[in-house]
């Protein structure tokens, strides 16, 4: 249950941005991610990323608990099959990196031990397969 109900109190920029990204998920539009993004489980309505929990609020997102800033680059990555690359800050990627790490959305089956679920749309192309590469663009360990 997301901890920001729509239409709760006047909206801002970034919190109609946020609504659109999740009415688009729950609509399960094409420009949806569901594979590497935030998704509806079906048994219960809940969002999650991967098998992790995934709630938000006007100003952070909430990943298995884990806080992170709400911006409009994150919301591309966490829910757009095309993410828009001018909006994406390295902060962004960055961030997703480390959603991705601790869910294991980009791995085959959520496993640690699964592969990368790799691929030929935009979003793996242009951010994944960048992510996680032997060549070092997107530095990033995540703490222990």
């Amino acid at each position: 249950m997301p901890l920001f109900k729509l239409g709760s109190k006047p909206q801002t920029d970034l919190s109609r941005m946020h609504s659109e990204c999740i009415r688009n998920v729950l609509r399960r539009k094409v420009s949806h991610d569901p594979t590497f993004g935030v998704h509806q489980d079906d048994t219960d309505g809940s969002f999650k990323i991967g098998r992790s929990s995934f709630k938000y609020n006007d100003k952070h997102l909430f990943v298995n608990g884990r806080k992170y800033t709400a911006t409009p680059g994150l919301w591309e990555l966490l829910t757009k099959g095309k993410p828009d690359k001018n909006v994406v800050t390295i902060q962004n990627k960055q961030a997703y990196k480390e959603v991705l790490l601790r869910s294991k959305a980009h791995r085959v089956n959520y496993s640690t031990t699964g592969k990368i679920e790799a691929n030929k749309g935009v979003k793996y192309t242009r951010f994944i397969s960048q992510l996680f590469t032997d060549k070092i663009e997107v530095p990033w360990e995540p703490a222990q």
